[in-house]
């Protein structure tokens, strides 16, 4: 098991500030990139540095922050782990700070991980691309990067992002593209992070939503995957909007990619599908990948989560809310029965964790999956059923509305629940092992 890697570091608190990212981005054809990004950001009397983390490093030396600046003055700058770069700040620093960060990179030509940060012939998936900074609430949530699960804990800002791309390829990002001279603006608000893929020769659909635009992204021979897949947006957004609330952003676009060990992954306003699904659109399994990365605008997007200390929040509530798409369609006993077996596979395999466990109790993701999203999924049928969906629904509508654009407690959601039965503490007991 590797060691848990947390920096306790005296530096800014974030809440109350909206966190601003301008980049300057410039990429070549052969995956090479390079830029800057202007980080705007509080900062404490007395605080000494910023935590950036360079989430690619987890597989190999593909981006370097190779200088930093504030205000003209060039500031130390130290590499403590592969994924994580300490800035120096001056010592004396305005409350609001502005940091430029220099950097660069190359896109490896293999799907490492879950392939988010890759090239192919026709994409450029440019996942955390740029240094993002660690979120501090009394100390900084770093960790080591996992080979599973996601890694990314983040706390919102704001984007503006200017782009140099190779002529053939077309920009698909969390926010608005436009084309304005020689580069491709994109700008966003209240992001987790900012997600980039590059695609060439490539069609879209678009189709509106309550004047929502939806859009899919996808390689021509894979058109009726394309259709389908906005299908299943529209009708989730349906029931999703129904039971949650408003959906959380102005637009959302799907792209079609080839990935790896995935099936798809989320990013604010935008959602990846793995190509290798795609051939097969009318499978369930398919709608269910555009089911769930779905609901993460929600939970995940909106409402964030400690990934890495605390998994099961995000994606429980994912896969969850994925399971309301199944039961208007007279699924939901097959989901049950699924989650159930996942999860009893999970217990057999790693018997010392549980539904609450962070990504350090589950060696080499024995368990990861069954615990996280299925025991999760189960725990929260079980407290449905108990509490009756008017309450059930009202209390995630409250759980949203108190964590929105901020990082929740799953202890937060727990006790929410608890206080409405005392039954509840015993469904707690079963899947946490803890009141």
């Amino acid at each position: 098991m590797r060691s848990l890697l947390v920096f306790v570091l005296f530096g800014a608190s974030f809440l109350g500030f909206a966190t601003t990212y301008s980049i300057e981005l410039a990429v070549e054809k052969d995956g090479t990139f390079w830029g800057k990004a202007l980080v705007c950001t509080s900062v404490e009397l007395g605080q000494k540095e910023l935590l950036f983390r360079l989430y690619p490093n987890a597989f190999g030396p593909f981006l370097e922050l190779t200088e930093a600046w504030a205000g003209g003055t060039p500031l130390p700058t130290d590499s403590v782990e592969p994924t994580v770069w300490v800035v120096y700040l001056p010592e004396e620093s305005p409350k609001t700070l502005a940091v430029e960060l220099r950097f660069r990179g190359r896109l490896p030509n293999e799907l490492l991980g879950y392939g988010i940060f890759a090239q192919t012939s026709s994409t450029m998936t440019l996942s955390q691309f740029y240094p993002i900074l660690a979120p501090w609430d009394g100390e900084w949530r770093v960790y080591p990067a996992f080979a599973f699960g996601d890694n990314v804990v983040a706390e919102v800002a704001d984007y503006t992002v200017e782009a140099v791309l190779p002529a053939d390829f077309l920009p698909v990002g969390s926010g608005a593209e436009n084309f304005v001279g020689t580069k491709w603006q994109i700008s966003g608000e209240n992001l987790r992070e900012f997600g980039l893929v590059l695609v060439r020769d490539y069609e879209s659909l678009c189709s509106f939503w309550q004047g929502i635009p939806l859009r899919v992204f996808f390689p021509p021979p894979l058109r009726a995957a394309a259709e389908k897949a906005l299908r299943v947006a529209e009708e989730a957004l349906e029931i999703y909007t129904e039971k949650l609330g408003n959906f959380p952003y102005p637009d959302l676009d799907l792209v079609i990619v080839p990935l790896a060990s995935a099936g798809g992954v989320e990013y604010p306003r935008l959602i990846l599908i793995a190509e290798k699904y795609a051939f097969d659109p009318e499978s369930e399994l398919f709608a269910e990948i555009v089911a769930h990365e779905l609901a993460h605008q929600w939970w995940y997007g909106e409402v964030g989560a400690d990934q890495v200390r605390e998994p099961w929040l995000d994606e429980a509530l994912a896969t969850y809310t994925s399971g309301l798409y199944f039961e208007t369609k007279g699924k939901l006993a097959e989901k049950l029965a699924e989650w159930q077996y996942r999860y009893q596979r999970a217990k057999r395999l790693n018997p010392s964790a549980s539904v609450g466990s962070a990504l350090w109790e589950f060696p080499s993701g024995q368990g990861y999956s069954g615990y996280v999203y299925a025991g999760g999924a189960l725990f929260l049928h079980k407290v449905r059923e108990l509490l009756g969906d008017p309450l059930f629904f009202s209390t995630l509508r409250s759980f949203r509305e108190k964590f929105r654009w901020r990082l929740a407690e799953g202890a937060e959601l727990l006790a929410l629940f608890s206080a409405l039965d005392p039954q509840v503490s015993s469904l707690v007991r079963e899947f946490f092992g803890k009141d």
